[in-house]
Parts: structure tokens; sequence; C-alpha cells
């Protein structure tokens, strides 16, 4: 076979497929190789920062929880010492 015999299969849709093969195989080996690793270390980081998130919220729900039963006993105790001055009066 001659250069010019083989001319239509190198200039055609053989080696058009073999192009887009080629590209596929590009674009698959860039997205394993630097879009998933990237993806990866964002999504890690984001669940850091939702770790951190809900850690701070449990420390901020207890401390108002404390304050809130501690301003109950001191409602519950005015509450008592109107009763007894409308007891006296």
């Amino acid at each position: 076979m001659d250069y010019e015999a083989a001319l239509p299969y190198l200039t055609g849709p053989a080696s058009g497929l073999l192009i887009c093969l080629l590209i596929g195989l590009g674009v698959y080996k860039l997205i394993r190789d630097a879009i998933v690793p990237m993806v990866k270390v964002a999504i890690d980081r984001h669940l850091t920062q939702i770790d951190a998130m809900v850690e701070r919220h449990g420390d901020e729900h207890r401390a108002i929880i404390t304050v809130l039963e501690r301003t109950e006993r001191k409602i519950g105790g005015l509450y008592g010492k109107i009763e007894d001055l409308k007891d006296t009066a």
C-alpha cells in the first residue's frame, strides 16, 4: 500500500475517531489527576468548617440554656417575693 492509497484512511473517519478517542483520554486524565483531587480538598475543607460550626453551635446552645435556667430561677424567686408582699399588704 502506497502513501496515496493510505491517505484517505489517515484523513478520513478513522483518524477523526482516533483523535476523538485521544481527546477523550486526555480529558479523562485531566479530570482524574486535577479536578477530582481539587474537588476532594474543597469538600474536605467544607466538611471541616461544618464540623467546627456544629461544635460552636453546641457550645452556644449549652450556654443559652444555662442562662435561661438561671433567669427562670430568678423570675420564680421574684414571683415568690411579689406573692409574699401581696399577702402582707
